[in-house]
């Protein structure tokens, strides 16, 4: 099975679950990234430079930034379609526009669908249930960071 990872399940993982609490998970996630397994978009990448002041966290990042893929031509027709269909019409908000906009949603919506891969959400994340459904219209499985990060940790 492989991942996507949305940047606030990335930023909650890096703020608020410290490889000391967890080590074994972040054993593993870090090499489910290093070996493709789990992946994010740029847009993500540019939300978490923005966002986490740790320099440690930004040492992160750049660490693995081969992980923040960029989006492909057949993600970009699919990204297209669901456009052109207003599925991500909920984005354009004045209140989020104001709030940082998620301008990585779609991209990471699309990746999920054109390379099969379980979309991975923090829990506390705006707009959920619309992204969820629209996850089920699309038949993208989904899961919440604090399960994979369970699963991972098993193993």
């Amino acid at each position: 099975m492989s991942y996507i990872f949305d940047w606030h399940s990335l930023h909650y993982m890096l703020e608020y679950l410290p490889r000391s609490v967890l080590p074994r998970a972040w054993e593993n996630f870090e090499m489910h990234c290093r070996e493709d397994i789990v992946v994010s978009d740029r847009e993500s990448k540019t939300c978490l430079e923005n966002e986490l002041l740790d320099e440690q966290h930004s040492e992160w990042i750049k660490r693995n930034t081969r992980m923040f893929k960029p989006i492909s031509m057949e993600e970009s027709v699919f990204l297209g379609e669901m456009m052109a269909s207003r599925e991500f019409d909920f984005l354009n908000t004045t209140e989020w526009v104001q709030r940082r906009s998620p301008e990585g949603i779609p991209f990471v919506i699309c990746i999920a669908k054109i390379q099969d891969r379980v979309y991975v959400y923090q829990k506390n994340t705006k707009f959920l249930e619309i992204i969820k459904k629209i996850c089920e219209k699309y038949a993208i499985k989904y899961i919440e960071v604090e399960e994979y990060l369970l699963r991972i940790n098993k193993s």
